[in-house]
């Protein structure tokens, strides 16, 4: 190794003169040398100092062909390059004009065509240049969603007689139903509606809505539990608006004709599951509306409820649900404690006194998500503060030095530190949060990236190619189940976000091979149950009974099939004057949503509202024709569609 460092020193030194002298200096910017002697000084990284060394490429002062480029033409830098520190000396050097520019830039030439300094993989370049074949495909999300949409209706009809309204829960293990039903085909319909649209699958969802109103509206406004094999109606039992006003209010918004049965249920919900002197809400009451379960937990229902309000403003104008979000938001955030900003998870509705003082990684990240909700729609100075206050302390007392504690009490003691398998909540909210003042919350997206890499793109939480729902830092199993609530939901959205950061195809390709361990793993015969053993793989008690949430957890994978470059924006979700390059989603169980993206499946064509950027967008479909701002566009190959500058809308249509 010494007598390497001997040999480039010596050609540093003694030069290899491709560059005249004169030429050199006037090509050079002044502030790539600069960059060379604040490097040399530890006071930049090696990425930023490989930038200049790929902009000496990208203009042809320096003489070097058939480098990994990115598709707007820059030289293609890994995020993690490592050049070797002896280098330093001669760029110290050069910075202080003890060498000439022409034995520098020779230099910098061997080094790089000798592979000294490399900036991307041989094996990752061919990946990223091929990224299409490790895309999910358009007919794979929708078979395998409506999957499980056509194995609900089929579960229904081998039981019970009357048309199919509700879903009814089903133990795949013992083959046997239980007297319990939801309207889950009323979210999946929407979903569906939204990956496809058909048209059909919203007529459904219609079909649902309405039922809902005309037979299981108590005159309170608390929609009825549904026990399809007793037939009965227990009116003291727990029932809550929190979750179904979701499904409807999302439907409402895509048809204006559900803004009543929505602001019905809104309004049921604000009076009777609220307590008006702590603003916060129960989780469960009585048809007549008595509160059953005085406690509010974020991380579940309260979250639920809190998201289910911000839907009902958006589908109705109405600001009184957006009013009582902000009153609870601040009712909860003042129970923090205030030396840490930290918040339990679970307090009692009445009192306002703590249940549980642990918050979860992934409640962290869902009480984010609703606070970035409510931002968005507002731009509300004091729920900004919150924003700020909360990932603050999120950072400071929930990372471990490797990946984020899973639970932590509000006083910041660490209640346990193994790794669960939903961490991406939190990752991805955090980039989210990041979006909003990227000075301000670097670190926050420094430690979300890590906490990905290590738990997921590193495998720490992988076996079978399955995502186990706890683990410990050494990999070792803390809890063995492979759960599609906790594991599917990681999401895909850190990946994308992360492979357009960095254009590694690792982030990608680990994604497509954990869906399909997933999907093959957790099917059954009318759909896909909850959780399987992930060492086994075989079933287990906490996992048994059939997922029928599953339809929008598989639909959400539709971003999975096209990918942007690095610097162009595709805008999936506007929210207030916000453009959100994801579908959104916060809470458990909720599929997300997106509005500035529509999808054609019979036509094969998908329109974006807003492509922002020059670039190119990648499908793993191939093109057939697009259509920008409305007129016939040609600037496409195959798989990649290539962008404009400025914000442009795309119609692309792909081949059959």
């Amino acid at each position: 190794m010494k007598f390497i460092g001997f040999f480039v020193l010596a050609l540093f030194l003694v030069g290899i003169l491709t560059i005249p002298e004169s030429s050199a200096q006037d090509a050079i910017p002044t502030w790539i040398k600069n960059n060379a002697g604040w490097w040399a000084d530890d006071r930049i990284d090696d990425f930023t100092f490989a930038q200049g060394i790929g902009f000496l490429i990208k203009n042809k002062i320096i003489q070097i062909h058939d480098l990994p480029t990115t598709p707007d033409g820059e030289i293609s830098i890994e995020n993690d390059i490592v050049i070797p520190s002896w280098i330093k000396n001669n760029a110290g050097w050069w910075a202080d004009d003890k060498i000439s520019d022409s034995d520098f830039l020779s230099g910098i030439k061997f080094l790089v065509e000798t592979n000294i300094i490399q900036f991307q993989s041989d094996v990752d370049y061919k990946k990223s240049k091929n990224i299409e074949k490790h895309l999910l495909d358009w007919d794979t999300v929708v078979n395998d969603s409506t999957y499980v949409y056509t194995g609900s209706i089929k579960l229904q009809k081998k039981f019970f007689d009357y048309d199919v309204n509700y879903t009814v829960r089903y133990d795949a293990s013992k083959g046997a139903v239980v007297d319990l039903s939801e309207p889950t085909l009323l979210e999946s319909g929407v979903w569906l509606y939204q990956i496809t649209g058909d048209e059909q699958f919203l007529t459904n969802s219609r079909t649902i809505a309405n039922f809902i109103e005309e037979s299981y509206l108590y005159h309170s406004g608390i929609v009825m539990n549904v026990h399809p094999l007793t037939n009965t109606v227990n009116i003291n039992e727990s029932h809550t608006n929190q979750s179904i006003l979701s499904d409807v209010a999302q439907l409402a918004l895509l048809d204006s004709n559900y803004v009543q049965l929505t602001k019905t249920l809104a309004d049921a919900f604000i009076e009777h599951e609220v307590n008006h002197e702590t603003e916060l809400f129960y989780d469960a009451v009585t048809l007549e509306g008595e509160p059953i379960h005085h406690d509010m937990y974020m991380s579940y229902g309260g979250a639920a409820g809190l998201e289910s309000l911000l839907l009902a403003y958006e589908a109705t104008s109405d600001v009184t649900y957006l009013d009582q979000v902000k009153r609870t938001i601040l009712a909860y955030w003042d129970l923090r404690d205030k030396e840490t900003n930290l918040i339990p998870s679970w307090v009692y509705t009445d009192t306002g006194e703590i249940k549980e003082p642990f918050m979860q990684q992934y409640g962290a990240g869902i009480f984010l998500k609703v606070l970035l909700h409510h931002y968005y729609l507002t731009e509300d100075r004091d729920v900004y503060k919150i924003i700020e206050d909360y990932t603050d302390a999120v950072v400071d007392y929930f990372w471990d030095g490797k990946t984020w504690n899973y639970r932590v009490d509000y006083d910041g003691t660490v209640r346990s530190s193994v790794i669960e398998a939903n961490y991406g909540k939190l990752d991805d909210a955090l980039f989210l949060v990041y979006d909003l003042n990227p000075t301000r919350f670097q670190k926050a997206y420094d430690l979300a990236k890590s906490d990905y890499d290590f738990s997921f793109k590193d495998k720490i939480t992988m076996t079978n190619g399955l995502a186990i729902h706890a683990v410990k830092d050494d990999g070792s199993p803390a809890s063995r189940e492979s759960m599609m609530t906790y594991a599917f939901i990681i999401n895909q959205n850190p990946a994308v976000r992360l492979y357009q950061d960095t254009m590694n195809p690792e982030y990608i390709i680990d994604m497509k091979d954990f869906y399909e361990k997933v999907i093959s793993h957790h099917k059954r015969e009318y759909g896909y149950i909850w959780g399987i053993d992930a060492y086994t793989l075989e079933d287990t008690p906490l996992g048994v009974m059939l997922n029928q949430r599953a339809t929008g957890m598989i639909g959400n994978k539709i971003n999975l099939t096209f990918v942007p470059s690095d610097d162009v924006k595709i805008v999936w979700m506007k929210i207030g004057n916000f453009e959100i390059t994801e579908p959104f989603i916060v809470h458990f169980n909720e599929p997300g949503r997106f509005n500035a993206i529509e999808f054609d499946y019979i036509e094969k064509s998908i329109f974006f509202e807003t492509i922002e950027n020059e670039g190119t967008v990648t499908f793993s479909g191939e093109i057939k024709s697009v259509l920008a701002d409305g007129q016939n566009y040609s600037n496409f190959n195959e798989n990649t569609l290539n962008t404009l500058e400025g914000k442009h809308n795309y119609k692309v249509t792909l081949m059959d």
